[in-house]
């Protein structure tokens, strides 16, 4: 592949002449001509040909060194006699290569050729650095807006209400520089908020409205974001900056997943309470139930016992008087001996119904200490309110 080169000669030297037809060079008489034909070709190269005596070599090279630097181009200088200190000094201004004329044609052509490719691999090596940097700059960027949505998902957990969470999420969203409401539902109720706490009626009012309709609503520089309980109307999308945009939208959609996540916990956590407070009152219900139910049992086993007792004492009493025969009274005496028999056993199964008390008032005891010991109650207060809808059994 020939790559297209200018060749600056006010009078080409042998060498000239075969660079000149290897590469089919444009050639110009001096360096001032260089620059309109520069800006308007693509050139790869530019080869100075002094290697006349008339010609110092710093003389005529200095103009188009400093144009090859400006147009970042290989300049690459062929002198027929040349001193150290003119190699450094030319150097030191952007020179890319000195070629003597005494080197091989070929090699003069492969070494400008050399040139080129070099200045290739340096354009091509800048890309992918600038490429690298970006990426690296994104990832970074990209890693940072990670470590802040985990750090919110660890602490909502320690939210106990609707407000704490909100404030949670504006503390995030402070970092992407958004201005946003934020409206959350669930069965406490409904909380709209912005960063300062309040709320603003017709970001309310739209957000209410547009809950049930697509998971993201665009209309100018403001978008509303909906996940199940959650909605929030952003202010001040970055309309001109597509990837800022798509990231917002990508980390705000997270940040909604685990607020509502943690909206669903605090209903269960509602829920749970309600459910010990019930348990406890029907406990205390069942507790004092209970202690009637054995209050009356054991008055009426008194009774019983103290009839039984009346009864076969009047009886004893009593049928000696009778004028019976003997095998009357041995009848009345193995009914009451049946009838105190049947007492006893009547007895006996009511220790067992005794039994059974206690065991249900030892499983309400363990229920109600499984749930004191439940994580989401565990900071609860030891006395809450009283649920809104109390059970009365009694």
């Amino acid at each position: 592949m020939s790559y297209q080169i200018l060749l600056c000669s006010e009078k080409l030297s042998v060498m000239g002449e075969y660079i000149q037809h290897f590469f089919n060079a444009q050639c110009v008489a001096c360096t001032d001509d260089l620059k309109d034909l520069l800006t308007t070709g693509d050139y790869r190269a530019v080869v100075i040909d002094c290697s006349s005596l008339a010609y110092s070599l710093m003389t005529c090279t200095s103009s188009g060194l400093a144009l090859g630097k400006q147009l970042d181009l290989p300049v690459i200088v062929i002198a027929d006699q040349c001193s150290l200190a003119d190699k450094l000094e030319a150097y030191q201004n952007g020179c890319d290569d000195i070629i003597d004329l005494a080197t091989n044609k070929d090699e003069a052509c492969a070494r400008i050729t050399k040139s080129i490719f070099h200045r290739i691999a340096n354009e091509q090596l800048n890309n992918r650095l600038e490429l690298a940097t970006e990426t690296a700059r994104n990832a970074m960027v990209d890693n940072s807006d990670l470590g802040a949505n985990i750090q919110f998902l660890l602490a909502v957990h320690e939210c106990d209400n609707l407000d704490q969470l909100g404030q949670q999420l504006f503390v995030t969203l402070e970092r992407y520089g958004l201005k946003c409401s934020l409206q959350m539902r669930s069965s406490l109720g409904v909380k709209n908020m912005e960063a300062h706490g309040m709320s603003k009626d017709l970001e309310s009012q739209l957000l209410y409205q547009l809950k049930n309709t697509d998971r993201y609503i665009d209309f100018g520089a403001r978008t509303i974001c909906n996940y199940d309980r959650v909605s929030l109307l952003i202010k001040n999308m970055p309309v001109d900056d597509a990837d800022k945009y798509g990231a917002i939208k990508d980390n705000t959609f997270h940040l909604l997943q685990g607020l509502n996540a943690r909206i669903h916990s605090l209903e269960d956590r509602h829920t749970l309470i309600e459910e010990r407070e019930c348990l406890r009152k029907l406990s205390k219900d069942i507790n004092t139930v209970m202690n009637c139910v054995k209050a009356r049992y054991q008055d009426v086993m008194q009774s019983i016992m103290n009839e039984v007792d009346l009864s076969t004492s009047m009886l004893q009493d009593r049928v000696p008087h009778l004028a019976l025969i003997e095998s009357d009274e041995a009848f009345i005496d193995g009914v009451v001996e049946r009838l105190i028999g049947t007492t006893n056993n009547v007895f006996s199964e009511g220790l067992k119904v005794d039994e059974i008390f206690m065991r249900l008032e030892m499983s309400l005891e363990t229920s109600l200490h499984a749930l004191d010991e439940h994580p989401e109650l565990a900071g609860a207060s030891k006395s809450p309110r009283p649920p809104s809808s109390s059970v009365d059994l009694f």
